[in-house]
């Protein structure tokens, strides 16, 4: 090789590891946001798991007039519903954000070298 295309050789992967450089630090900020809000998804999580409604307390149906006592059992059934089905969201979306992840790292480019 004369020193002229040595020359444009160094340039042009100069360049692509330029581009290389900036398209694998995109990618670094997005995983970070990810890993972010898997963290944030794992304190929700945590803070979920604490409101189990059978530490509920109350007086039993003895204590309760009419139908009180079945409706706060009925009120409860919901919330315990509802608990299930947003610890699943949250279970799913992190297990989206961990495969979104793995297929960023995958999209992550090798530089060139001479």
């Amino acid at each position: 090789m004369s020193p002229e295309e040595i020359t444009e050789r160094l340039v042009k992967i100069a360049q692509h590891n330029e581009a290389v450089h900036r398209h694998n630090a995109k990618i670094d900020r997005k995983i970070e946001r990810l890993k972010q809000a898997i963290q944030e998804l794992t304190s929700l999580q945590v803070e979920l798991e604490s409101l189990r409604t059978n530490k509920l307390e109350h007086g039993g149906e003895n204590v309760w007039k009419g139908d009180v006592y079945r409706e706060h059992k009925r009120k409860v059934g919901h919330m315990e519903d509802d608990v299930k089905r947003l610890s699943s969201l949250i279970g799913d979306t992190f297990e989206d954000y961990s495969n979104k992840i793995r297929r960023l790292r995958a999209e992550k480019q090798s530089y060139w070298f001479f």
